[in-house]
């Protein structure tokens, strides 16, 4: 399917800082966090000022209690000191200097929730294309009933996509799953890895498939990792990859150590796509 016109201009803004600071695979990340993230909320159909911090889960979840701020907040706080870090930004200059991605004139007054997804994929897609073996192309948006004549997939809507395809010599060797949050009670992720994978095992046995998130929630990110080896000794699930996990686990950011050390990183994934067989 064709890049939509707003993932498409996320891909360009992506471009431009990728040739102003050249990133590499371990770097990569950092453009998702400039142009995605933010520290403001979508209300009344527009953006607003929040609690200064990133927005990291539900708005809902930051409050302030008469003792101060909550602990969503305070992590919160921390999360955004790290990666201000991380960045090379001055302290407290964080919320100026992300989401770039949601001032552009032409989505800043567009509702960001299918954005972010779109735009996120659109992305992961070409840092891979930057980054990953040559001799791997990337499709997005794939219809699997094309993709997999013949077969049936029950648990999947009406009109399903996988999110991202790549090929060698024409056939699928990995597919991607991209999701920039989930709630705890659907993550789609799981079915969609037992649907698709077992049928794109039917034509390469060595198809693999990954999962990658921007979620920040430990035990969100659990339900995955659950799916995953060393867990699961038959995963359905070859990795799930943070854009950048250190954010997720590191004692100066969220910290959500334990049941997500096993997440992988972008740089992981990248170095995935030499190992990738028709």
């Amino acid at each position: 399917m064709t890049r939509g016109a707003n993932a498409s201009l996320a891909v360009s803004k992506y471009n431009e800082l990728h040739a102003l600071h050249r990133w590499t695979p371990e770097t990569a990340w950092k453009g998702i966090a400039i142009l995605l993230l933010t520290c403001k909320t979508w209300q009344s159909n527009r953006w607003k000022a929040f609690h200064n911090v990133i927005v990291y889960r539900e708005a809902n979840d930051f409050k302030i209690l008469p003792s101060g701020p909550n602990s969503t907040i305070v992590k919160g706080q921390k999360l955004t000191s790290f990666l201000e870090s991380e960045l090379a930004l001055s302290p407290g200059s964080g919320c100026d200097s992300i989401g770039q991605y949601w001032r552009l004139s032409q989505v800043k007054r567009l509702q960001p929730n299918n954005l972010v997804g779109h735009a996120f994929r659109s992305i992961i897609a070409r840092i891979l294309e930057l980054h990953g073996d040559s001799s791997v192309s990337f499709e997005e948006e794939v219809d699997p009933n094309l993709l997999f004549p013949g077969q049936q997939f029950q648990t999947r809507s009406k009109d399903p996509r996988i999110d991202i395809v790549a090929y060698k010599d024409g056939n699928p060797v990995a597919l991607i799953s991209v999701r920039w949050r989930f709630r705890h009670d659907r993550v789609d992720v799981i079915d969609e890895a037992l649907a698709y994978k077992a049928a794109a095992r039917r034509n390469n046995p060595n198809c693999r498939f990954y999962a990658v998130l921007g979620e920040f929630s430990g035990a969100r990110l659990d339900k995955v990792l659950q799916h995953c080896a060393p867990t699961h000794a038959n995963p359905s699930i070859d990795g799930a990859v943070h854009f950048n996990p250190e954010a997720v686990t590191n004692p100066n950011s969220l910290h959500e150590n334990g049941r997500t050390q096993f997440l992988k990183s972008l740089e992981w994934l990248i170095r995935e796509t030499a190992c990738w067989k028709k």
